[in-house]
């Protein structure tokens, strides 16, 4: 808020403890790191910059300390608005080798000299600093990246100045502090702020200065109001009478910090000699919240009056917003609303509504500027506002510029100004560090002018257009100005109310378009503010490009299709393309026919777009036209039976993005194939369903990796798995060695295979690393592929075989249905034979308890009413391959980690009467 609040006159102290500290060198370093902690950086900037002299050479650890001196009085001098300063300081560490130990000072140099309008040697070090300094703050770096962008505008901006006057009003009205708001009152006088009186009760020392309101009643006459108005103690200012002059609203502040304030705002009525009684606080305030520099007027199109202000209160852009209360005739406010479209991220502040211009000017530094603060203006556009346009050089310039006020008969307009011209009042000798002084100028007269250029066949903004402003004259147009916008459709103009003007755009590629008006015309003669719009013709040459819509980026050897596209919708190939080397393609195109282009590449959605060149008139003059095809990134989802691992057609497949909208559902009668197009590091919603299956669905992302790991085709697979439990059987679910429950002897257990289960799968780098101990590396390899084929393909497998197995029991079950199934355990043969019969009755229960209380649904009720039968046989080791190596106890590797043990140690579902299986 520093940039807006009167900047204090702070002087530097003069305690006697200070004084004595300050003997030294390090004394002043000391004392200046202390005003710095406090954020008084006016008084560290002094005292550092007396310990930067040359007379302290010499002094203990001078050579050592002095960049340390010149980086801390560059910044506290930045800091203060000593900007010259701020360059010397920094300029002498520049020229030390001891620069880079102190990694903004880069970015405070180049400030410095963008607030002084350098801003060729601002760009220059803005520039050295992010290349330098890539991992500097990022507040920071986008500071400095603001400012190279703001410095470029403002040379550009500087090229177009006018030759306005700015006058300083001198004294009475302006001090040796801060003079600000300068407005018309009653009976012609005026009225201002002024931060030249010094607070005799304050708290520190040195006092602060605080600000009163002062009445202007002649050329040589000001005088503070009284105390009733200028409360004790307070920050008082920014004054605003309505139309009628008989109230009035203005703020009354508060120290928040140091040298920032907090307001509120106030109201008074005024009489008829032009005194002010019952001040009145405003509803409107927020507690803990900036709210002052208010504004009255009302707006031609509605009628409506406001009282517009700025604050910081919670729920804004960002920094100070601007923001509007309605008011009635009554003096009764509504809600305040955010001015949006106009306030910024940054400050938005001294809002002046000029009701003959039914504008509103404003002060902020969140947009392109000079330099700090710049004064802008914007219309009401509807319930919106005109895009801001800012007031150019020499109103604006390097330092602050707020505060704008314009009256009429006569016209005349005030401005607060931090800028440094001799006639502004200093309170530093240097001519550096200063306060805000009062000007006044002829106000702009002209009417605000805004150009629109687009694509008259797409009616797309058209950037890179280059648009001449003509005067109608008698005789012949006489060009006023041409601007060119790259990267942008907008152009600002100001043109004379009265006056007749030609506009011309023109582009490489496009016909050049024309426009005419003349401001003395009845529907633009009342106008302040106008927006013309111009219609560039692409010619028929057709250029396509084609991209990557994740990144942007060029996409070559994209197959380009054109088609003729007839009245009834059916498409005939004209030609096809294939760029291999590049991403451009050309056709010419034939005026009045309909044209649809599209584009496709393998991994990649089909893109399209038309072109329409049935009304397209042929003495437009350009003849070329350009199109962008961004293709997506495709996406195959293939749908398989689980059981089976077969196609599975006449399934539906619905895919949803994150946020729950849909890209598509579509049915596939014939196949089991869906395409889609997606975007890359965006998760999706991949759901299929069928008749007589269970439906499934996926959560998915990709990354560009996955592209290229998977090819260029992105392919995901589901899986359906049926209702009928008869097509799972049978099936086999695995155990680790000697589970459930370890060198237990009975044959039963309380756990669940899914209890089991999940222990189990994470062993498989413990199985990988022991069944291939000791083996050659070609070797190893193979039997590690092995071990974890083995894992997914039968443990991960049986596992979801048993889950869909049990949702389909539960399922015939539910429809009044009984089942039978039978479990028969086994072992791998380590252990002896009643051992392994017994763990194998073990493993039969664990089945028998996930059916009772798996997260699948419990079928205990059908288990206890006999709807479900469940029989069981532990054959333990008996079917097993009796290799004598797999009995072994001292071969581990061979009798626990093989995949051959492995596949012992199971359970199979069958059905009642069928023999068991013997793995292989």
């Amino acid at each position: 808020m520093q940039r807006f609040t009167y900047l204090l006159a702070l002087v530097l102290m003069a305690s006697a403890a200070l004084t004595a500290q300050n003997q030294s060198f390090q004394g002043y370093i000391e004392a200046g790191d202390i005003a710095t902690q406090k954020d008084d950086h006016y008084n560290a900037y002094r005292l550092y910059s007396v310990a930067a002299e040359e007379d302290w050479k010499g002094a203990g650890k001078y050579e050592e300390r002095i960049p340390e001196v010149y980086y801390k009085a560059g910044k506290a001098a930045f800091k203060t608005a000593a900007f010259a300063e701020a360059e010397k300081y920094l300029g002498l560490l520049k020229g030390t080798e001891q620069m880079g130990q102190f990694p903004d000072a880069g970015y405070y140099l180049g400030s410095a000299q963008f607030r002084q309008g350098n801003y060729d040697a601002a760009v220059a070090s803005l520039e050295m600093f992010t290349a330098g300094q890539p991992n500097a703050d990022a507040a920071m770096l986008a500071s400095a990246g603001a400012m190279i962008e703001d410095a470029n505008w403002a040379t550009d901006a500087l090229s177009r100045a006018d030759d306005t006057d700015i006058r300083h009003l001198g004294r009475p009205v302006n001090s040796d502090d801060s003079d600000v708001a300068y407005v018309r009152g009653p009976n012609n006088t005026f009225f201002y702020s002024s931060n030249q009186t010094e607070w005799k009760d304050d708290s520190l020392t040195p006092h602060r200065t605080i600000s009163q309101l002062y009445k202007r009643s002649g050329a040589d006459v000001s005088e503070a109001l009284g105390a009733a108005i200028n409360l004790p103690g307070k920050n008082v200012a920014h004054t605003a009478f309505t139309g009628d002059m008989s109230t009035v609203y203005y703020s009354v502040c508060d120290f928040r910090n140091y040298d920032q304030l907090r307001c509120d705002l106030y109201r008074a009525s005024v009489d008829a000699e032009g005194n002010w009684s019952d001040p009145t606080m405003l509803d409107l305030n927020q507690a803990g919240a900036y709210t002052g520099q208010p504004s009255v007027g009302t707006e031609k199109s509605t009628g409506e009056s406001y009282l517009y202000f700025s604050s910081d209160r919670p729920g804004g852009a960002g920094g100070m917003d601007l923001y509007r209360a309605s008011l009635s005739a009554e003096g009764a406010l509504g809600t305040p609303e955010n001015l949006v479209g106009i306030n910024t991220a940054d400050d938005d502040v001294t809002p002046f509504w000029h009701e003959g211009r039914n504008t509103l000017f404003f002060a902020t530094n969140g947009r392109f500027t000079f330099g700090g603060l710049d004064i802008y203006r914007a219309g009401p556009a509807g319930d919106a506002w005109n895009e801001p346009v800012n007031l150019g050089s020499p109103i604006n310039g390097p330092a602050d510029d707020a505060y704008y006020a314009q009256f009429d008969e006569p016209e005349i307009a005030y401005m607060a100004s931090r800028r440094r011209v001799d006639e502004a009042l200093y309170y530093s000798d240097s001519q550096d560090v200063c306060c805000y002084d009062i000007y006044e100028f002829d106000p702009p007269t002209g009417i605000e002018l805004r150009v629109l250029t687009f694509n008259r066949l797409t009616e797309e903004e058209l950037d890179g257009t280059t648009v001449a402003l003509y005067q109608m004259n008698d005789d012949e147009p006489r060009l006023l100005e041409e601007l060119t916008n790259m990267e942008g459709n907008d152009f600002d103009f100001a043109v004379e109310p009265g006056g007749k003007y030609r506009l011309i755009g023109i582009k490489d590629g496009f016909s050049k378009a024309l426009d005419e008006f003349d401001l003395s015309s009845p529907e633009l003669v009342d106008e302040v503010s106008i927006v013309r719009n111009l219609y560039l013709a692409p010619a028929v040459r057709l250029d396509v490009f084609t991209f990557n819509s994740v990144d942007d980026t060029p996409l070559p050897a994209t197959t380009v299709q054109l088609f003729e596209l007839d009245d009834n919708g059916a498409l005939s190939l004209v030609e096809e393309v294939i760029n291999e080397e590049g991403n451009d393609s050309h056709f010419d195109l034939e005026i009045g026919k309909n044209y649809r282009v599209e584009g496709r590449k393998a991994g990649f959605g089909q893109a399209f777009t038309e072109v329409d060149l049935r009304d397209y008139d042929a003495n437009s003059g350009s003849r070329t036209i350009r199109r962008d095809l961004y293709l997506g990134q495709a996406l195959k989802v293939l749908v398989f039976d689980g059981l089976t691992k077969e196609p599975l057609n006449q399934a539906t497949v619905r895919l949803d993005r994150s946020n729950g909208s849909n890209v598509s559902e579509d049915t596939n009668e014939a196949g089991n194939e869906f395409n889609y197009t997606v975007t890359l590091d965006q998760p999706y919603y991949a759901g299929a369903t069928r008749s007589g299956y269970f439906p499934e669905q996926d959560t998915i992302s990709y990354t560009e990796q996955d592209v290229i790991n998977a090819g260029g085709t992105l392919v995901h697979r589901l899986y359906l798995y049926p209702h009928d439990p008869d097509l799972y059987l049978p099936f086999e679910v695995y155990f680790d060695n000697d589970y459930p429950d370890p060198d237990a002897y009975s044959t039963r257990t309380d756990k669940t295979y899914e209890q089991t289960y999940y222990p189990y799968l994470a062993q498989l780098p413990v199985f990988q690393d022991r069944a291939a101990s000791d083996m050659e590396r070609q070797e190893a390899f193979i039997t590690q592929t092995n071990i974890e084929q083995f894992f997914e393909q039968e443990v991960e497998d049986g596992w979801r075989s048993l889950r869909y197995f049990t949702r389909a029991m539960l399922k015939r079950l539910e429809s009044s249905g009984s089942y039978e199934v039978e479990l028969a355990g086994f072992a791998s043969p380590r252990a002896p034979t009643e051992y392994n019969r017994r763990l194998s009755a073990r493993r039969n229960m664990s089945l028998e308890n996930y059916f009772r209380r798996g997260s699948e649904g419990s079928l205990g009720r059908y288990l206890d009413n006999g709807s479900l039968t469940l029989s069981e046989t532990a054959l333990g080791e008996t079917t097993a391959r009796l290799a004598e190596i797999y009995e072994r106890i001292d071969r581990e590797r061979e009798s626990i980690y093989s995949r051959e043990a492995s596949l012992e140690r199971r359970v199979e579902l069958i059905r009642p009467g069928t023999d068991p299986t013997r793995k292989r």
